[in-house]
Protein backbone atom coordinates (compact mmCIF):
# COMPACT_ATOMS: atom_id res chain seq x y z
CA UNK A 1 0.00 0.00 0.00
CA UNK A 2 2.40 2.38 0.79
CA UNK A 3 5.88 3.62 -0.42
CA UNK A 4 8.72 6.49 -1.51
CA UNK A 5 6.01 7.86 -4.36
CA UNK A 6 5.70 4.54 -5.75
CA UNK A 7 1.92 4.13 -6.45
CA UNK A 8 -0.19 2.73 -9.00
CA UNK A 9 -3.07 4.70 -9.74
CA UNK A 10 -5.38 1.76 -9.72
CA UNK A 11 -6.81 2.12 -6.15
CA UNK A 12 -7.63 -1.44 -4.76
CA UNK A 13 -7.38 -3.09 -1.01
CA UNK A 14 -6.72 -6.59 -0.41
CA UNK A 15 -7.17 -8.25 3.60
CA UNK A 16 -6.39 -11.04 5.20
CA UNK A 17 -4.61 -10.74 5.03
CA UNK A 18 -4.21 -6.76 4.05
CA UNK A 19 -7.61 -6.80 3.43
CA UNK A 20 -3.25 -6.00 2.07
CA UNK A 21 -4.49 -3.33 0.38
CA UNK A 22 -2.95 -4.91 -2.67
CA UNK A 23 -3.33 -2.28 -6.12
CA UNK A 24 -4.39 -4.36 -9.18
CA UNK A 25 -1.55 -2.70 -11.51
CA UNK A 26 1.80 -2.81 -9.81
CA UNK A 27 3.95 -0.24 -11.08
CA UNK A 28 7.74 -1.49 -11.58
CA UNK A 29 10.47 -0.77 -9.20
CA UNK A 30 12.41 2.35 -9.50
CA UNK A 31 9.50 3.86 -11.81
CA UNK A 32 8.10 6.01 -9.89
CA UNK A 33 4.94 7.09 -10.64
CA UNK A 34 3.20 10.76 -9.53
CA UNK A 35 0.49 9.58 -7.10
CA UNK A 36 -3.04 10.09 -7.79
CA UNK A 37 -5.42 11.65 -4.76
CA UNK A 38 -6.94 7.99 -4.07
CA UNK A 39 -3.91 6.01 -4.91
CA UNK A 40 -3.01 3.42 -1.88
CA UNK A 41 0.27 3.19 -0.50
CA UNK A 42 2.69 0.64 -1.38
CA UNK A 43 3.64 -1.35 1.42
CA UNK A 44 7.69 -0.56 0.42
CA UNK A 45 9.35 0.77 3.73
CA UNK A 46 12.91 1.09 2.79
CA UNK A 47 12.02 2.76 -0.05
CA UNK A 48 14.05 0.00 -2.81
CA UNK A 49 11.28 0.08 -4.99
CA UNK A 50 10.00 -3.63 -3.82
CA UNK A 51 6.96 -4.25 -1.90
CA UNK A 52 7.60 -5.87 1.46
CA UNK A 53 5.64 -8.49 3.01
CA UNK A 54 3.90 -7.71 7.18
CA UNK A 55 3.08 -11.21 8.81
CA UNK A 56 0.65 -10.19 12.07
CA UNK A 57 1.56 -12.23 15.01
CA UNK A 58 -0.85 -11.83 17.92
CA UNK A 59 -0.09 -14.23 20.29
CA UNK A 60 2.70 -14.68 22.55
CA UNK A 61 5.59 -12.74 21.90
CA UNK A 62 8.19 -15.52 23.61
CA UNK A 63 8.28 -13.02 26.86
CA UNK A 64 4.21 -12.82 27.55
CA UNK A 65 1.49 -14.66 26.92
CA UNK A 66 -0.47 -13.15 24.09
CA UNK A 67 2.12 -10.10 23.58
CA UNK A 68 1.77 -10.09 19.67
CA UNK A 69 4.48 -9.33 17.31
CA UNK A 70 5.12 -8.26 14.08
CA UNK A 71 7.38 -9.68 11.27
CA UNK A 72 8.29 -7.71 8.21
CA UNK A 73 10.13 -9.83 5.27
CA UNK A 74 11.81 -7.57 2.30
CA UNK A 75 10.91 -7.61 -1.15
CA UNK A 76 13.43 -7.95 -3.81
CA UNK A 77 13.96 -9.06 -7.06
CA UNK A 78 14.47 -12.64 -6.16
CA UNK A 79 11.35 -12.14 -3.62
CA UNK A 80 11.43 -12.17 0.15
CA UNK A 81 13.89 -13.78 2.37
CA UNK A 82 14.19 -15.14 5.59
CA UNK A 83 17.84 -13.02 5.75
CA UNK A 84 16.19 -9.64 5.43
CA UNK A 85 13.76 -9.12 7.93
CA UNK A 86 12.73 -7.61 11.08
CA UNK A 87 10.78 -8.78 14.00
CA UNK A 88 8.96 -5.66 15.62
CA UNK A 89 7.19 -6.47 18.97
CA UNK A 90 6.72 -3.18 21.92
CA UNK A 91 10.13 -3.60 22.99
CA UNK A 92 11.85 -3.28 19.64
CA UNK A 93 14.27 -0.09 20.59
CA UNK A 94 11.96 3.17 18.80
CA UNK A 95 8.88 1.12 19.47
CA UNK A 96 6.67 3.03 22.09
CA UNK A 97 6.04 1.35 24.99
CA UNK A 98 6.70 -2.39 26.55
CA UNK A 99 5.55 -6.05 25.76
CA UNK A 100 2.85 -7.06 28.18
CA UNK A 101 0.58 -10.51 28.60
CA UNK A 102 -2.61 -9.98 26.22
CA UNK A 103 -1.75 -6.44 24.46
CA UNK A 104 -2.34 -8.76 21.59
CA UNK A 105 0.32 -6.08 19.22
CA UNK A 106 0.00 -6.98 15.78
CA UNK A 107 -3.71 -7.80 15.85
CA UNK A 108 -3.50 -5.28 12.73
CA UNK A 109 -1.64 -3.61 10.59
CA UNK A 110 -1.58 -0.82 7.92
CA UNK A 111 1.26 0.61 5.71
CA UNK A 112 0.73 4.30 4.70
CA UNK A 113 3.10 7.89 4.22
CA UNK A 114 1.33 8.67 7.32
CA UNK A 115 3.83 12.07 8.44
CA UNK A 116 4.17 12.63 4.26
CA UNK A 117 7.99 12.17 4.07
CA UNK A 118 7.79 10.26 0.95
CA UNK A 119 8.58 6.76 2.95
CA UNK A 120 6.02 4.01 3.67
CA UNK A 121 5.03 3.55 7.90
CA UNK A 122 3.16 0.94 9.10
CA UNK A 123 0.36 1.08 12.05
CA UNK A 124 0.38 -1.42 14.33
CA UNK A 125 -2.60 -2.29 16.46
CA UNK A 126 -2.48 -3.50 20.13
CA UNK A 127 -6.11 -4.07 20.49
CA UNK A 128 -5.47 -5.37 24.02
CA UNK A 129 -3.42 -2.94 25.53
CA UNK A 130 -5.20 -1.51 28.89
CA UNK A 131 -4.63 2.12 28.99
CA UNK A 132 -5.04 4.61 31.91
CA UNK A 133 -6.30 8.45 30.92
CA UNK A 134 -5.30 10.36 33.32
CA UNK A 135 -6.74 8.96 36.49
CA UNK A 136 -9.35 6.86 34.44
CA UNK A 137 -8.62 2.97 33.48
CA UNK A 138 -9.66 1.80 30.99
CA UNK A 139 -9.40 -2.32 30.72
CA UNK A 140 -8.32 -3.81 26.75
CA UNK A 141 -8.74 0.20 25.24
CA UNK A 142 -6.69 -0.75 22.53
CA UNK A 143 -3.84 0.94 20.95
CA UNK A 144 -2.79 1.91 17.90
CA UNK A 145 0.49 2.94 17.10
CA UNK A 146 2.71 3.96 13.59
CA UNK A 147 6.88 2.73 13.10
CA UNK A 148 8.07 5.17 10.91
CA UNK A 149 10.07 4.05 7.70
CA UNK A 150 13.10 5.19 5.40
CA UNK A 151 15.93 4.42 3.80
CA UNK A 152 17.10 1.50 6.85
CA UNK A 153 13.66 0.48 6.43
CA UNK A 154 11.36 0.36 9.94
CA UNK A 155 11.98 0.52 13.64
CA UNK A 156 15.70 2.45 12.61
CA UNK A 157 13.30 5.65 12.49
CA UNK A 158 11.50 5.27 15.70
CA UNK A 159 7.63 5.28 16.18
CA UNK A 160 4.72 7.36 17.87
CA UNK A 161 1.71 6.41 19.71
CA UNK A 162 -1.13 7.73 18.16
CA UNK A 163 -3.65 9.63 20.04
CA UNK A 164 -7.34 9.23 19.74
CA UNK A 165 -10.51 9.61 21.56
CA UNK A 166 -10.53 8.24 25.39
CA UNK A 167 -13.66 5.46 25.27
CA UNK A 168 -16.04 5.87 27.86
CA UNK A 169 -15.60 2.32 28.77
CA UNK A 170 -14.00 -0.65 28.98
CA UNK A 171 -13.10 -3.32 25.89
CA UNK A 172 -13.56 -1.14 23.25
CA UNK A 173 -10.68 -2.86 21.96
CA UNK A 174 -9.71 -0.07 19.24
CA UNK A 175 -7.86 -0.99 16.40
CA UNK A 176 -9.41 -4.37 16.44
CA UNK A 177 -9.46 -3.72 12.02
CA UNK A 178 -7.21 -1.26 10.16
CA UNK A 179 -7.71 0.73 6.73
CA UNK A 180 -5.74 3.47 5.38
CA UNK A 181 -6.42 5.92 2.24
CA UNK A 182 -6.97 9.75 1.58
CA UNK A 183 -10.86 9.66 2.53
CA UNK A 184 -10.77 13.97 1.69
CA UNK A 185 -8.79 13.48 -1.52
CA UNK A 186 -5.99 16.03 0.10
CA UNK A 187 -3.49 14.03 -1.05
CA UNK A 188 -2.26 12.98 2.62
CA UNK A 189 -2.82 9.37 3.99
CA UNK A 190 -5.54 9.04 6.61
CA UNK A 191 -5.72 6.12 8.82
CA UNK A 192 -9.10 4.49 9.90
CA UNK A 193 -9.03 2.60 13.41
CA UNK A 194 -12.04 -0.55 13.97
CA UNK A 195 -13.20 -0.83 17.60
CA UNK A 196 -15.08 -4.43 18.62
CA UNK A 197 -17.56 -3.10 21.27
CA UNK A 198 -19.04 0.35 20.62
CA UNK A 199 -21.10 2.34 19.03
CA UNK A 200 -18.80 4.41 17.51
CA UNK A 201 -18.05 1.68 15.67
CA UNK A 202 -13.87 3.42 15.35
CA UNK A 203 -12.39 6.60 14.17
CA UNK A 204 -10.77 8.53 11.09
CA UNK A 205 -7.74 10.03 11.65
CA UNK A 206 -7.05 12.44 8.96
CA UNK A 207 -3.75 12.96 8.12
CA UNK A 208 -0.92 14.28 8.45
CA UNK A 209 -0.08 12.64 11.89
CA UNK A 210 2.60 14.06 13.86
CA UNK A 211 6.44 12.36 14.10
CA UNK A 212 6.35 13.51 17.65
CA UNK A 213 3.32 13.74 19.21
CA UNK A 214 1.04 11.10 16.87
CA UNK A 215 -1.82 13.61 16.55
CA UNK A 216 -3.71 13.47 13.50
CA UNK A 217 -4.85 16.91 11.93
CA UNK A 218 -8.08 15.79 12.72
CA UNK A 219 -10.29 12.77 13.91
CA UNK A 220 -13.79 11.72 13.85
CA UNK A 221 -16.07 9.20 14.28
CA UNK A 222 -16.54 6.07 11.99
CA UNK A 223 -20.82 7.65 12.31
CA UNK A 224 -22.36 4.43 11.77
CA UNK A 225 -26.06 4.93 11.90
CA UNK A 226 -27.10 3.06 14.60
CA UNK A 227 -25.58 6.02 16.99
CA UNK A 228 -24.33 4.03 20.15
CA UNK A 229 -25.02 0.74 20.49
CA UNK A 230 -22.51 -2.79 20.39
CA UNK A 231 -20.63 -3.03 17.15
CA UNK A 232 -17.67 -5.38 16.15
CA UNK A 233 -16.78 -3.56 12.80
CA UNK A 234 -13.86 -4.79 10.53
CA UNK A 235 -13.00 -2.15 7.48
CA UNK A 236 -11.32 -2.00 3.92
CA UNK A 237 -10.73 0.77 1.55
CA UNK A 238 -10.73 1.54 -2.13
CA UNK A 239 -12.01 3.85 -4.75
CA UNK A 240 -15.34 2.00 -5.33
CA UNK A 241 -16.60 5.37 -6.68
CA UNK A 242 -13.55 6.08 -9.45
CA UNK A 243 -13.83 9.73 -8.46
CA UNK A 244 -10.09 9.79 -7.27
CA UNK A 245 -11.11 10.07 -3.30
CA UNK A 246 -10.28 6.76 -1.33
CA UNK A 247 -13.60 4.90 -0.22
CA UNK A 248 -14.31 2.42 3.02
CA UNK A 249 -16.05 -0.08 3.60
CA UNK A 250 -17.13 -1.00 6.98
CA UNK A 251 -18.30 -4.76 7.95
CA UNK A 252 -20.60 -4.64 10.90
CA UNK A 253 -21.99 -7.18 13.38
CA UNK A 254 -24.31 -6.42 15.75
CA UNK A 255 -24.38 -8.89 18.20
CA UNK A 256 -27.65 -10.51 19.27
CA UNK A 257 -28.91 -7.70 20.97
CA UNK A 258 -27.51 -4.97 18.63
CA UNK A 259 -28.95 -3.29 15.25
CA UNK A 260 -28.58 -4.89 12.15
CA UNK A 261 -25.81 -6.84 10.86
CA UNK A 262 -24.67 -5.19 7.48
CA UNK A 263 -21.67 -3.82 5.30
CA UNK A 264 -21.98 -0.06 5.18
CA UNK A 265 -20.09 2.20 2.12
CA UNK A 266 -18.86 5.40 3.63
CA UNK A 267 -17.83 7.09 0.37
CA UNK A 268 -14.84 9.92 0.27
CA UNK A 269 -15.89 12.92 -0.45
CA UNK A 270 -13.20 16.50 0.41
CA UNK A 271 -15.45 17.00 3.29
CA UNK A 272 -14.30 13.04 4.25
CA UNK A 273 -16.11 10.08 4.26
CA UNK A 274 -20.11 10.36 3.87
CA UNK A 275 -22.14 7.32 4.63
CA UNK A 276 -23.72 6.09 1.42
CA UNK A 277 -25.39 3.32 2.38
CA UNK A 278 -25.89 -0.56 2.82
CA UNK A 279 -24.47 -3.27 0.22
CA UNK A 280 -27.54 -5.52 -0.84
CA UNK A 281 -26.75 -8.88 -2.02
CA UNK A 282 -27.60 -11.05 -4.77
CA UNK A 283 -31.46 -11.28 -3.26
CA UNK A 284 -32.11 -8.06 -2.81
CA UNK A 285 -31.90 -7.89 1.49
CA UNK A 286 -28.91 -6.64 2.80
CA UNK A 287 -25.49 -8.37 2.21
CA UNK A 288 -24.33 -9.44 5.64
CA UNK A 289 -21.47 -11.35 7.01
CA UNK A 290 -21.76 -13.05 10.06
CA UNK A 291 -17.90 -13.07 11.23
CA UNK A 292 -17.43 -9.62 10.47
CA UNK A 293 -13.31 -10.05 10.75
CA UNK A 294 -10.65 -8.72 8.53
CA UNK A 295 -9.62 -11.24 5.58
CA UNK A 296 -13.05 -11.43 4.43
CA UNK A 297 -13.51 -8.34 2.11
CA UNK A 298 -11.32 -7.13 -0.43
CA UNK A 299 -11.33 -4.29 -3.14
CA UNK A 300 -10.15 -4.30 -6.55
CA UNK A 301 -11.15 -3.57 -10.10
CA UNK A 302 -12.20 -6.89 -11.72
CA UNK A 303 -13.45 -5.61 -14.53
CA UNK A 304 -10.83 -2.48 -15.60
CA UNK A 305 -13.77 -0.07 -15.59
CA UNK A 306 -11.71 2.96 -12.87
CA UNK A 307 -14.50 1.43 -10.64
CA UNK A 308 -13.06 -0.88 -7.68
CA UNK A 309 -15.44 -3.76 -6.89
CA UNK A 310 -16.20 -5.18 -3.70
CA UNK A 311 -15.12 -8.69 -2.62
CA UNK A 312 -16.90 -10.11 0.44
CA UNK A 313 -16.71 -14.03 1.70
CA UNK A 314 -18.91 -15.65 3.42
CA UNK A 315 -17.62 -19.05 5.29
CA UNK A 316 -21.13 -19.37 7.34
CA UNK A 317 -23.67 -20.48 4.72
CA UNK A 318 -26.62 -22.29 6.42
CA UNK A 319 -27.91 -23.82 3.15
CA UNK A 320 -26.77 -26.88 2.08
CA UNK A 321 -24.57 -28.30 2.07
CA UNK A 322 -23.78 -26.00 5.45
CA UNK A 323 -21.01 -23.96 6.08
CA UNK A 324 -19.45 -24.66 2.38
CA UNK A 325 -19.21 -20.52 1.79
CA UNK A 326 -19.49 -18.30 -0.97
CA UNK A 327 -18.45 -15.45 -2.16
CA UNK A 328 -20.24 -12.39 -3.30
CA UNK A 329 -19.18 -9.86 -5.83
CA UNK A 330 -20.57 -5.94 -5.60
CA UNK A 331 -19.24 -4.43 -8.62
CA UNK A 332 -18.51 -0.04 -8.30
CA UNK A 333 -19.77 2.13 -10.03
CA UNK A 334 -20.16 6.28 -9.48
CA UNK A 335 -22.63 6.23 -6.93
CA UNK A 336 -21.52 3.27 -4.98
CA UNK A 337 -23.14 -0.68 -6.11
CA UNK A 338 -24.00 -0.63 -9.42
CA UNK A 339 -26.94 -1.82 -10.71
CA UNK A 340 -25.41 -4.71 -11.77
CA UNK A 341 -26.47 -7.82 -10.32
CA UNK A 342 -24.24 -9.14 -7.66
CA UNK A 343 -22.04 -11.89 -8.67
CA UNK A 344 -22.22 -15.05 -6.17
CA UNK A 345 -19.25 -17.84 -6.48
CA UNK A 346 -19.13 -21.09 -4.75
CA UNK A 347 -17.27 -24.19 -5.58
CA UNK A 348 -20.13 -25.62 -7.97
CA UNK A 349 -19.67 -22.28 -10.24
CA UNK A 350 -18.72 -23.24 -13.48
CA UNK A 351 -14.86 -23.38 -14.54
CA UNK A 352 -14.25 -23.64 -10.41
CA UNK A 353 -12.39 -26.41 -9.47
CA UNK A 354 -13.67 -29.16 -6.25
CA UNK A 355 -17.40 -29.55 -5.47
CA UNK A 356 -18.97 -27.48 -2.59
CA UNK A 357 -19.29 -30.37 0.63
CA UNK A 358 -19.92 -29.41 4.29
CA UNK A 359 -17.45 -27.17 6.62
CA UNK A 360 -15.27 -26.32 3.28
CA UNK A 361 -15.71 -22.65 4.38
CA UNK A 362 -15.07 -21.15 1.19
CA UNK A 363 -14.18 -17.37 1.40
CA UNK A 364 -13.00 -17.68 4.98
CA UNK A 365 -10.29 -15.28 3.62
CA UNK A 366 -10.45 -13.26 0.34
CA UNK A 367 -7.50 -10.90 -1.44
CA UNK A 368 -7.14 -9.15 -5.43
CA UNK A 369 -4.34 -8.53 -6.96
CA UNK A 370 -2.99 -8.59 -10.90
CA UNK A 371 -1.82 -12.22 -11.34
CA UNK A 372 -1.07 -11.51 -14.84
CA UNK A 373 -0.11 -8.16 -15.38
CA UNK A 374 -3.06 -7.42 -17.27
CA UNK A 375 -4.14 -4.70 -15.66
CA UNK A 376 -7.71 -7.10 -14.28
CA UNK A 377 -7.16 -7.27 -11.05
CA UNK A 378 -7.74 -11.15 -9.86
CA UNK A 379 -9.52 -12.91 -7.31
CA UNK A 380 -7.96 -15.48 -4.18
CA UNK A 381 -10.35 -17.48 -2.19
CA UNK A 382 -9.25 -19.51 0.65
CA UNK A 383 -11.30 -22.05 2.26
CA UNK A 384 -9.09 -23.35 5.03
CA UNK A 385 -11.41 -26.36 5.88
CA UNK A 386 -11.45 -27.99 3.57
CA UNK A 387 -10.86 -31.67 3.73
CA UNK A 388 -9.23 -33.46 0.63
CA UNK A 389 -8.69 -37.57 0.79
CA UNK A 390 -7.91 -38.32 4.05
CA UNK A 391 -6.54 -35.43 4.98
CA UNK A 392 -8.96 -33.33 7.20
CA UNK A 393 -9.12 -29.97 7.54
CA UNK A 394 -6.10 -29.72 5.05
CA UNK A 395 -7.12 -26.17 3.38
CA UNK A 396 -7.18 -25.00 0.11
CA UNK A 397 -6.81 -21.89 -1.83
CA UNK A 398 -8.44 -20.97 -5.30
CA UNK A 399 -7.34 -18.31 -8.02
CA UNK A 400 -9.85 -16.90 -10.41
CA UNK A 401 -9.39 -14.15 -12.83
CA UNK A 402 -10.85 -10.53 -13.63
CA UNK A 403 -11.30 -9.80 -16.71
CA UNK A 404 -13.48 -7.48 -19.14
CA UNK A 405 -16.91 -8.90 -18.15
CA UNK A 406 -15.67 -9.37 -14.11
CA UNK A 407 -14.53 -12.29 -12.50
CA UNK A 408 -15.26 -15.86 -13.80
CA UNK A 409 -14.73 -19.10 -13.07
CA UNK A 410 -12.80 -19.67 -16.31
CA UNK A 411 -9.27 -20.49 -15.98
CA UNK A 412 -9.75 -20.58 -12.05
CA UNK A 413 -6.85 -22.85 -10.73
CA UNK A 414 -6.38 -24.64 -7.23
CA UNK A 415 -3.89 -25.37 -4.31
CA UNK A 416 -3.21 -27.11 -1.30
CA UNK A 417 0.16 -27.84 0.39
CA UNK A 418 0.20 -30.96 -1.65
CA UNK A 419 0.24 -29.12 -4.96
CA UNK A 420 3.03 -30.44 -7.07
CA UNK A 421 6.27 -27.87 -6.33
CA UNK A 422 4.75 -27.22 -2.99
CA UNK A 423 7.46 -27.43 -0.63
CA UNK A 424 6.79 -29.59 2.97
CA UNK A 425 3.88 -31.97 3.11
CA UNK A 426 0.47 -31.94 3.81
CA UNK A 427 -0.99 -32.54 6.70
CA UNK A 428 -4.36 -32.63 8.44
CA UNK A 429 -5.75 -29.40 10.03
CA UNK A 430 -3.09 -27.65 8.24
CA UNK A 431 -5.88 -24.85 7.59
CA UNK A 432 -4.20 -23.87 4.86
CA UNK A 433 -6.01 -20.57 3.25
CA UNK A 434 -6.37 -19.18 6.94
CA UNK A 435 -5.16 -16.17 5.11
CA UNK A 436 -4.39 -15.06 1.61
CA UNK A 437 -2.79 -12.18 -0.38
CA UNK A 438 -2.18 -11.28 -3.46
CA UNK A 439 0.78 -9.11 -3.80
CA UNK A 440 3.87 -8.21 -5.58
CA UNK A 441 7.03 -9.23 -3.76
CA UNK A 442 9.68 -9.11 -6.99
CA UNK A 443 8.99 -6.11 -9.02
CA UNK A 444 7.93 -7.90 -11.85
CA UNK A 445 4.62 -6.90 -12.00
CA UNK A 446 2.71 -9.40 -11.18
CA UNK A 447 1.04 -10.42 -7.76
CA UNK A 448 2.38 -13.69 -5.99
CA UNK A 449 0.02 -15.84 -3.67
CA UNK A 450 0.59 -15.44 0.26
CA UNK A 451 -1.58 -18.20 2.13
CA UNK A 452 -1.31 -18.27 5.67
CA UNK A 453 -2.24 -22.16 7.40
CA UNK A 454 -2.98 -21.24 11.13
CA UNK A 455 -2.81 -24.80 12.01
CA UNK A 456 0.21 -26.56 10.37
CA UNK A 457 -0.80 -29.79 11.33
CA UNK A 458 -2.00 -30.57 15.40
CA UNK A 459 0.52 -28.04 16.78
CA UNK A 460 -1.53 -25.22 15.73
CA UNK A 461 2.02 -23.35 15.48
CA UNK A 462 0.77 -21.86 12.19
CA UNK A 463 2.91 -21.44 8.52
CA UNK A 464 2.92 -19.15 5.24
CA UNK A 465 3.98 -20.31 1.99
CA UNK A 466 4.44 -17.97 -1.47
CA UNK A 467 3.71 -19.18 -4.64
CA UNK A 468 5.14 -17.20 -7.69
CA UNK A 469 3.09 -15.38 -10.20
CA UNK A 470 3.98 -17.22 -13.71
CA UNK A 471 2.90 -16.89 -17.33
CA UNK A 472 -0.23 -15.35 -16.32
CA UNK A 473 -1.21 -17.75 -13.16
CA UNK A 474 0.19 -19.24 -10.05
CA UNK A 475 2.26 -21.52 -9.77
CA UNK A 476 3.61 -24.32 -6.98
CA UNK A 477 6.95 -24.02 -8.67
CA UNK A 478 9.48 -22.64 -6.56
CA UNK A 479 6.92 -21.68 -3.65
CA UNK A 480 8.86 -20.96 -0.73
CA UNK A 481 7.85 -21.72 3.21
CA UNK A 482 8.26 -19.68 6.10
CA UNK A 483 7.42 -21.35 9.71
CA UNK A 484 7.56 -18.82 12.69
CA UNK A 485 10.86 -19.52 13.81
CA UNK A 486 12.58 -19.78 10.25
CA UNK A 487 11.56 -15.54 10.60
CA UNK A 488 12.95 -15.41 13.76
CA UNK A 489 9.93 -15.65 16.04
CA UNK A 490 10.51 -17.70 19.29
CA UNK A 491 9.50 -21.18 20.00
CA UNK A 492 6.45 -18.75 21.99
CA UNK A 493 5.51 -16.40 19.34
CA UNK A 494 4.18 -19.81 17.18
CA UNK A 495 0.31 -19.02 18.01
CA UNK A 496 -1.65 -19.36 14.34
CA UNK A 497 1.21 -17.46 12.64
CA UNK A 498 -0.03 -16.64 9.18
CA UNK A 499 -3.78 -16.34 10.26
CA UNK A 500 -3.06 -12.21 9.31
CA UNK A 501 -1.48 -10.22 7.12
CA UNK A 502 -0.88 -6.81 6.78
CA UNK A 503 -2.35 -4.46 4.53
Amino acid sequence: MRQRTLYTAIAVVSTCLVGGLAPAAVAAPAQAVKATKAAQPVSDFNGDGYRDLVVNEHGSSGEKAEGGAVAVLYGSKTGVNAAKRQVITQNTPGVPGITEAYDRFGSQSVAGDYDGDGFTDLAISASGEDITFGTTYRRNAGQTFIVWGGKKGLTKHGGVTVKQTTPKEPDVRRGSSLAAGDFNGDGKTDLATGDYSTGRGGEVLYGPISRTTGKAKSVSSLGLKDGQTYVHTALDSGDVTGDGITDLVIQVFAGRTGPVDRIELHRGTKNGLLRTGDLTGADGKLLVNRSATDGHVAVGDLDKDGHADIVVGKEWTYEEPVYSGQVSVVYGAKTGQSTRPVQVITQETDGVPDSSEKDDYFGVSVSVGDISGDGYADLAVGSSVESLGELENTGQVTTLLGGKGGVSGKGATSYFKGTDGMPGKPSSYDFFGSAVQLTDLNGDNRADLVVGSGGDDESHNGRIDILPAANGAITASGAKEYTASAIGLTDGARQGFGQSFGQ
